[in-house]
């Protein structure tokens, strides 16, 4: 019995697939509420960075580590599904939104905020 083995995409068909892909991300995006403006707080799993010194060897250090992280989304729903800083979303509430929410948004520009 002969196990199928997939050939490995060459770099053409590799950068059509990213093309095709984009284009779907794309057509998708044009779906989603571009005129609600929400405020999401996101918890999701990623890196943590921390950064100390040891005050016996007077050297710095960093420890870097998957930790469970947070942060709060200002913006409509199209420009958060665009928004590509926050992967590996595990949950999301929403939470109203408040006066000093709307003079952030507005005063940058009316783009996505994450605080």
């Amino acid at each position: 019995m002969d196990i199928y083995k997939p050939t490995p995409l060459t770099d053409e068909e590799y950068a059509e697939l990213q093309i095709q892909h984009q284009k779907e991300r794309e057509k998708r995006l044009l779906t989603y509420d571009n005129t609600k403006v929400e405020a999401k707080l996101v918890y999701y799993k990623g890196t943590s960075a921390a950064v100390g010194t040891n005050s016996y060897l007077n050297k710095q250090f960093a420890d870097i580590k998957k930790d469970w992280n947070s942060v709060i989304m200002i913006g409509t729903t199209r420009q958060r599904c665009a928004d590509d800083t926050v992967d590996n979303i595990t949950g999301s509430y929403t939470l109203n939104l408040t006066d000093e929410m709307i003079k952030e948004y507005e005063a940058n520009d009316k783009k996505l905020l994450i605080i």
